[in-house]
């Protein structure tokens, strides 16, 4: 290389440096070009924002509605099996106005009491079996305690009202007499 070739490179060299400073200057957006971006971006995205917290509220609203709904209306099929035996019980009201013999009408509500209990029982629930058995506070409600010689002290000697489970959560105790043990002279 001569000495003139070597400055006309270096010109050329220099010559495309400005080019490629123009190209990347004209690349490059202007700081308020990118402040404008910017805003345009946080704008769309605070409206996502917004959109999508409202969408979740409407979300949050429609389930608790749905809840309410479920709540009141979970006892429908419960009662479409008590309703058959509340029918029967009708029918033997009706079928004791016109009895003559007490033992129909007691084989008649005897019937309606067992279809009760097996709506019941269809139903996860269970009767609580108390008579003979220890007092237990968990189960029983005890209203009165009774001397007694044929039961030990703090045994279920009679039930005054049946007591039932719903699964495995007491729904109403059994309410009973308790033994206090034999009588003192």
């Amino acid at each position: 290389m001569t000495d003139m070739e070597q400055p006309e490179e270096i010109q050329n060299q220099a010559e495309e440096v400005p080019v490629e400073e123009n190209e990347v200057a004209e690349e490059t957006p202007s700081v308020e070009e990118q402040l404008q971006t910017a805003i345009s971006e946080r704008d769309e995205n605070q409206d996502r924002f917004l959109r999508s917290q409202a969408e979740l509220d409407n979300v949050r609203k429609r389930h608790q509605k749905e809840m309410e709904l479920l709540r009141q209306y979970a006892a429908a099929p419960f009662i479409q099996d008590l309703l058959p035996a509340l029918d029967n019980l009708k029918r033997a009201v009706d079928a004791a106005e016109n009895a003559e013999q007490v033992a129909d009408l007691k084989q008649g509500v005897e019937m309606v009491a067992k279809q009760l209990l097996d709506v019941l029982s269809k139903h996860n629930v269970t009767p609580i079996d108390a008579l003979g058995k220890p007092f237990d506070p968990n189960l029983h409600e005890a209203l009165q305690q009774m001397p007694s010689e044929e039961h030990p002290p703090m045994t279920v000697i009679h039930e005054l009202e049946q007591g039932f489970i719903l699964n495995d959560r007491v729904v109403r105790p059994t309410k009973v007499i308790v033994s206090s043990g034999p009588a003192e002279s």
